[in-house]
Formats: C-alpha cells, structure tokens, sequence
C-alpha cells in the first residue's frame, strides 16, 4: 500500500512539473520573441518531460522493489545508467520531431551533427527528473523512518509497561499466600474469606493483564477485594476511605494497579496496630486522585519496598507527562497521580 501511494505521488507531480515545464518554455522561449501562437515546442518539451519521467518511475519500482541485488549504492549507480541511456535513445529517436517543432530550424539539419545537443539536453532532462523524484523519495522514505520508529517507540513503552505491571505480582503473591496460610492455622472462616477476595483480586488482574490504562472505576473494584484482604488481616487497625466522585468514576483513568500499589505502599512501610490504626485515605483534589496516610513508619522494611513508587513513576512517565508527586511531613505521607482522561493515557487537561 505504501509503495502504491509512492508511485501515485511520483506519477503526479511528474505531470504537474511537465506542464510547468511546458508554460515555462511558451513563456521564456516564445512570448519574448513574439511567438504568441506557436504552442507546439513547448508541448514537445513538456511531453519529453513526462515521458521520461514516467520511465524512470517504473526503473526505480524495478529496481528497488524487483531486482536481487540488496547494495542500494549499486542499484542507485543502474537506476542513473540505465535511466541516462534510454533518456538519450529517446531523444535521439525523437529529434526528427524537435527540428520540425522546433522555432529554429536548421537549413541542414544532420542527426550526427546534432548528438552533442541531444546528449546535453538528454542530461538536463534526466537530471532534473532524477532530481525531484529523489526528493519525492527521499520524503517518504524519512516519513516511513518516523512511522517505524514511532511503532518500536509505542513497541518498547507497551514491553517496558507490562514487565513494570508484572514486577508487581510476584511479591504480593508470595505474601498473599503466607497470609492465608496462616489465616488457615488460626481461623479457618477468615482463610476462607481471604481466599475468596485473593481469587476475585487475581481474576481481575489476569483479566486486565494487556491492559496499560484501567477505568477508574474497574480499579477500584480491584482495590476493594484487595481492601477486604487486608481488613481479614488487620481488622480495626487499618482504616482505609475512599471518597472519588461517581464522574470521576466513570471517566477518570489511571494506570492499572496504581492506586492498589499505593495502599499496599503505605501498609509496608507502616506499623499496623490496634493501638495505633493505619488511616489511608484516597481521595479527588484539582484533577489529581490524592492516597495520604499517617506516618508511623516500620523500623524493618524487607528488600522490596519502595520498588512500588519508584514503578508507578515509570509508568507515569510512559503515560503522561505529569509527575507523581510525593511530600512527607511529619504527620503525613501523601502520593499525587494525575488523572487521565482516556485509555491513550493523556491528561485530563
């Protein structure tokens, strides 16, 4: 298709430059000379022009799109050649015509006398031909270079997305299934209503697992199972709210997993007790979607954590051009993600 579109182009602006050429030479040639009427050699010109143009259109499909030869170098070198050669032989061919069309005649008019004319004349038409097509050619290739680069661009930002979304399963499964295991020694109605929440939780992740951008209402529908876990585990001494309005709901987007892996953030680096409840809250602020909770930090954190931030601001940075915004205080820990307004993973604006 698109080397069709090419040889389209080529073909039309061959003709449009042949009718350029044509004006060009009744103008300059002839009506200076007070030639007015004489139309004829300029349409000759004109003519030869297209001609050799068209020719060269089906040397270069022939040659880059038909022969085995793979050095473009090589095939370049033939295209001029060949295109110069049958240039000439045309324009010899097509001499007798010129000195009949011709606003001056020769009384004796010699083809042999004439060759140096036709192979300077043979080498202007050529030339300039060779010349706009290149540009022609030149163009579309370089149009072709930023289509595929922009494919392997949008090909690496999907493999960059899907190996950060798939950092984030193996540990939370791993400490998923250590809970439950102990959940099922102490109390085997709340091991079963983990089990429960942990296989709708997986279901929707293996479901959502190509996608890049999640509705914000399909996330948090994931998050609430993934909530109900954590309740089972904690019970009163985590408290999370979520106050996100229903229009943000329907139409907001964010990265999958993202306000997931903020909660699972804030449970990691703090102590979760009785004494001292969790409080995450999640709520909607000037177009950002805001996760803050109190700060009473862990003293031992194990190896993985802050993997969770440092992968949602990569993923941001694929997405969107805003950052996640990060402030801690004394009090407070707090997390800032910019809604997106589709599944492209634009900004809302």
């Amino acid at each position: 298709m698109a080397n069709h579109l090419l040889k389209k182009k080529l073909f039309r602006y061959t003709f449009l430059i042949s009718l350029c050429i044509t004006a060009f030479v009744y103008i300059f040639v002839f009506i200076f000379n007070g030639r007015q009427h004489a139309w004829i050699y300029p349409l000759f010109v004109g003519s030869r022009f297209l001609v050799q143009g068209i020719v060269n259109i089906y040397i270069y499909e022939w040659m880059f799109h038909g022969m085995p030869i793979a050095n473009s170098k090589q095939k370049n070198i033939l295209r001029y050649t060949l295109g110069y050669t049958i240039c000439v032989i045309f324009f010899i061919c097509t001499a007798p015509i010129e000195h009949l069309v011709s606003p001056v005649q020769a009384a004796h008019w010699s083809l042999l006398e004439d060759i140096p004319s036709i192979l300077w004349q043979a080498a202007m038409n050529h030339g300039l031909v060779t010349i706009f097509q290149n540009l022609l050619i030149l163009e579309y290739e370089k149009a072709n270079t930023e289509l595929e680069n922009s494919r392997l661009k949008a090909a690496n930002l999907e493999s960059a997305n899907l190996l950060l979304k798939q950092q984030i399963h193996p540990h939370f499964l791993f400490n998923a299934l250590s809970m439950m295991k102990s959940l099922y020694r102490e109390d085997v109605e709340a091991g079963e209503a983990y089990l429960s929440h942990l296989v709708n939780f997986m279901r929707a992740s293996l479901a959502d697992h190509q996608r890049k951008i999640a509705r914000l209402s399909d996330e948090i529908r994931l998050c609430n199972d993934y909530i109900e876990m954590q309740r089972i585990r904690f019970e009163d001494a985590l408290v999370i709210t979520i106050e996100l309005p229903e229009e943000i709901l329907q139409n907001g987007y964010v990265p999958s997993f993202s306000i997931q892996s903020l909660i699972e953030n804030a449970i990691k680096h703090n102590e979760v007790t009785e004494a001292s409840p969790l409080k995450i809250r999640i709520y909607f602020e000037e177009g950002r979607i805001i996760t803050q909770n109190n700060l009473q930090l862990r003293r031992l954190v194990d190896g993985y954590s802050g993997k969770g931030l440092i992968n949602l601001v990569e993923r941001y940075r694929i997405f969107s051009a805003d950052e996640v915004i990060i402030h801690q205080d004394n009090n407070n820990f707090t997390v800032s993600i910019k809604v997106l307004y589709n599944e492209a993973g634009h900004n809302r604006g």
